[in-house]
C-alpha cells in the first residue's frame, strides 16, 4: 500500500513539475499530508516566535523565582496568546496549499477549523501530564512524539472532511 502511495506521489510530480504540485490542492494523500507537515511546521515557528517574544518582552512573568502555580498559570496564557498567530497561519497556509475550499463560507470554516485546532491544543496541555503522572509509565519524549503523531492525524481528517471538502 505504501509502495503504491509512493509511485502515485512521485507520477503526479513527474507530471505537474514541482510548482504546480506545491500549489495542487487535488495531489495524491503523501504529496497532500507532507505539505500539511510543512504549513504546521511554519505555524510552529510561529507559536514559537510569539512564545519567545512573550518570555523575552515580559521576564518578570517567567521568571524561575515566581511560585510554581503562577509560573503554570503564564505559561499557559502565553501559550493561549500564542495560539492565535499560530492559528491563522495554519489556516491561511492550509486553506491556500493543501486542502479545496468551499465547503462552508469562510467566517464558518475558519470557526471550524479553529475549534479543531483548540480542541487538539487542549489535549496538548492535558495529555501528557496524564501519560507521564500515570502507571502507564510512558518515557517523556514518546509522549510528546505520539501526541504530535496523533494530533496531526486527527486534525488532517478533521480538516479534510469536516472543514474543506466540497
Amino acid at each position: 500500500m505504501i509502495t503504491r502511495e509512493i509511485g502515485r506521489a512521485f507520477r503526479f510530480l513527474r507530471k505537474q513539475g514541482l510548482k504546480k504540485t506545491l500549489l495542487a490542492r487535488e495531489a495524491p494523500f503523501l504529496i497532500q499530508f507532507g505539505k500539511y507537515g510543512v504549513c504546521g511546521v511554519l505555524s510552529v515557528v510561529v507559536l514559537a516566535i510569539v512564545i519567545w517574544l512573550g518570555e523575552t518582552l515580559f521576564p518578570q512573568l517567567f521568571s524561575e523565582d515566581l511560585p510554581e502555580k503562577k509560573l503554570a498559570w503564564n505559561t499557559a496564557i502565553l501559550h493561549l496568546i500564542a495560539f492565535v498567530p499560530s492559528n491563522f497561519t495554519a489556516y491561511a497556509l492550509n486553506r491556500w496549499l493543501v486542502f479545496t475550499p468551499g465547503r462552508h463560507s469562510l467566517k464558518k470554516e475558519l470557526i471550524l477549523f479553529t475549534i479543531i485546532s483548540l480542541l487538539s491544543f487542549s489535549l496538548g496541555e492535558i495529555l501528557p501530564y496524564f501519560l507521564i503522572v500515570t502507571e502507564v509509565n510512558v518515557p517523556r519524549n514518546v509522549v510528546h512524539f505520539s501526541f504530535i503523531i496523533s494530533s496531526a492525524l486527527v486534525n488532517f481528517v478533521c480538516r479534510k472532511f469536516l472543514v474543506f471538502e466540497k
